[in-house]
């Protein structure tokens, strides 16, 4: 390849998120209905967080709530505004969004279960266990078969030194998905931590072993 070939490949690969960006609005403006707007819309602002034109992504979306009628798109748009504070460690103006989210009473599950977990993840962050633990336990009520409720309630249980509690919680994280590292790490580092808990509850070095995660009896916390 010529220097002048390696130039023009430079510009092409500059100029494609422009020309993506460029699509996708016109796809926005020229929406038919507020259902293919909004659906043109998150793709617009799944678009801006991952070229980092977070502001962008905000307006969109705080645009939106000013003007939505449906209450699940509205819930939607919190959602992800708290999703963007969350990747920014900014936990207080995360939980804002949550909780807006859930003041609108969404009828979907799946996003009644996030909203909950995400609250309890940011309320852990704040070290607000006792208050974490409650949203922790609502999203396990909600779908107890995902990992990430258990996860987050380990986290919960474990800053308020309830330890035998935490490792029940990662162990049911890790029962509830074999793949889920982020479970096993922190199960893994409580009982580095406190290695009596191997003796005291047993199920946990079983739980962990390759062969016995799935037939763990473990007690109800």
């Amino acid at each position: 390849m010529n220097p002048t070939d390696k130039k023009n490949t430079g510009l092409a690969v500059q100029e494609q998120p422009l020309d993506t960006e460029q699509l996708l609005l016109e796809r926005l403006k020229n929406s038919s209905t507020a259902e293919d707007y909004f659906r043109w819309m998150l793709f617009v602002v799944g678009f801006y967080r991952g070229i980092n034109k977070i502001d962008a992504a905000t307006e969109l979306l705080e645009g939106f709530i000013k003007i939505a009628r449906d209450v699940e798109q509205s819930a939607h748009c919190y959602l992800a505004l708290g999703q963007i504070a969350t990747d920014e460690q900014r936990y207080e103006d995360a939980l804002k969004h949550f909780s807006a989210a859930l003041e609108l009473a969404p009828k979907k599950r799946k996003i009644r279960y996030v909203l909950e977990n995400n609250i309890g993840y940011c309320l852990n962050a704040l070290a607000r266990f006792n208050d974490g633990e409650k949203h922790c336990r609502r999203a396990i009520e909600i779908d107890w078969t995902r990992a990430s409720g258990y996860r987050n309630l380990g986290i919960s249980l474990n800053g308020q030194g309830n330890l035998a509690g935490a490792a029940w919680a990662l162990v049911e994280a890790v029962r509830a998905d074999a793949s889920d590292n982020r479970a096993v790490t922190l199960l893994q580092k409580l009982l580095s931590l406190h290695p009596i808990l191997a003796i005291q509850c047993p199920w946990i070095t079983r739980a962990l072993s390759a062969d016995g995660g799935n037939d763990a009896e473990l007690p109800v916390m």
